[in-house]
């Protein structure tokens, strides 16, 4: 008999094993410790405790939905962080009683709208998903490219880079209003980070670009004021952050912007093979 329970009530052990069981099969191989995977998905991917639930079969973790809070294009949003089951179990209708699990606390928490990501090649994920009201909305794309390939500008201008703080780029973020940014790349999940690079170049005292770079070479934030583009800046932002950094490769996610997708392209970034959908239910 399938028993469920919320994560509070169970130790990281158990979570960690229902977590490992679920992507023993998966498309991308998902291998870290216990340590990295709680640091990882109860700190940065913002998954609370309270708002997750796994799947028991006579107290043998058999199933794993983590969900986490946040406003997220202005919306009080619960992202489903993971959602698994081990092989042996699926087809069974755990997935299903989970989700309705995780939508009950979202509802209860007057949470807005159900949000994911998933593999493009997941067929069998997107049909589920959509059969549960969820509709795909964005493409996320993944593109990188190294220090030594990237086409950085020759061209002098007049502009100044500072490195500047966490809060002076998240106020900018704020006030982007209409600007959508995937979950993983917004400034609530490198917040408490302390080895995030942030810069800004200036005309004078006026800040016309930012960036944010992890120290893995992930940049996370990138924008440069549209009149100022097409000079060389953004790239300037990218080379002043990965110096900093010591990062030899650079990584981005972006969510449909043909703009910056192009701009990459220019640059010499490569567009890797995986992408994902983002998936959404109103509610």
């Amino acid at each position: 008999m399938i028993n469920y329970k919320t994560c509070t009530d169970v130790t990281m052990d158990e979570i960690f094993a229902a977590f490992s069981l679920g992507y023993s099969d998966y498309i991308v191989p998902l291998k870290m410790s216990q340590d990295v995977f709680e640091s990882r998905f109860f700190g940065p991917e913002g998954n609370s405790l309270n708002q997750s639930f796994i799947a028991l079969d006579n107290e043998i973790p058999v199933g794993l939905i983590l969900g986490g809070i946040r406003f997220f294009d202005g919306l009080k949003t619960m992202r489903c962080g993971t959602l698994c089951i081990a092989p042996e179990f699926r087809g069974c209708g755990i997935s299903r009683k989970l989700l309705e699990m995780h939508k009950s606390a979202a509802v209860n928490k007057g949470c807005k709208q159900l949000f994911l990501e998933v593999i493009k090649d997941n067929e069998r994920a997107i049909k589920f998903y959509e059969n549960c009201g969820y509709t795909k909305v964005y493409n996320l794309k993944y593109y990188s490219g190294t220090i030594k390939s990237m086409n950085f500008s020759k061209d002098s201008h007049p502009y100044i880079i500072k490195n500047i703080s966490f809060e002076k780029i998240d106020d900018f973020r704020k006030m982007l209003m209409d600007c959508h940014i995937n979950w993983q790349s917004d400034t609530p999940f490198y917040a408490m980070s302390t080895n995030e690079a942030y810069f800004a170049a200036y005309e004078g005292t006026e800040e016309i670009a930012y960036i944010a770079m992890s120290s893995q070479g992930k940049i996370n934030f990138l924008w440069v004021d549209p009149a100022y583009r097409n000079q060389g800046l953004g790239i300037n932002m990218v080379q002043k952050a990965a110096q900093m950094q010591n990062a030899e490769k650079c990584t981005i996610c972006i969510p449909n912007n043909s703009s910056l997708e192009g701009f990459l392209r220019k640059q010499g970034f490569q567009k890797e093979s995986l992408e994902q959908y983002e998936m959404y239910l109103p509610l």
